[in-house]
């Protein structure tokens, strides 16, 4: 008998230019030109944890917080390269609270240029134990393994 996968709904939010649809389009179509089919909705079946569970996300990008929206988590995307995305974090971690939260620091294939980094963001989170993974959109970095830890956050 097959097991029905979990189905969650993921919001997807994060700052202007954070890289929100480019995480979402490689996470979903492991690339990052297929953008333009479904802008702000995805749907994404059976992804496999690797120890036989398999979860199904349903992922919105929202641009305006606070949101009434019904989820199971948030995906907070920001900019590595963009100090202003670390400035906007306290704000944004207030809006979004009331869920479990994994950030994504994106464009982790130019960390040689990063205004942060991990460290940076651990700093301002504190002790809220909240995941961080340095991805990267273009080339598929760690894309995977931030794909492993967002189901986990939704499935425990």
């Amino acid at each position: 008998m097959q097991v029905s996968p979990t189905i969650s709904k993921v919001l997807v939010v994060g700052p202007k230019g954070s890289g929100k649809t480019s995480l979402l389009c490689r996470m979903i179509f492991d690339s990052v030109n297929e953008c333009n089919q479904m802008p702000g909705q995805f749907l994404k079946f059976n992804f496999s944890t690797g120890n036989g569970e398999s979860v199904s996300f349903l992922f919105k990008e929202v641009n305006n917080l606070p949101t009434t929206e019904k989820k199971s988590a948030y995906i907070l995307t920001l900019n590595s390269n963009n100090k202003a995305d670390l400035d906007s974090l306290p704000n944004i971690l207030s809006m979004i609270s009331d869920k479990k939260v994994i950030i994504a620091l994106c464009m982790s294939d130019l960390h040689y240029s990063a205004a942060f980094w991990v460290e940076d963001v651990k700093k301002v989170i504190g002790k809220k134990n909240i995941k961080i993974v340095p991805v990267s959109s273009k080339t598929g970095e760690n894309v995977r393994q931030f794909m492993l830890d967002l189901s986990d956050m939704v499935l425990t």
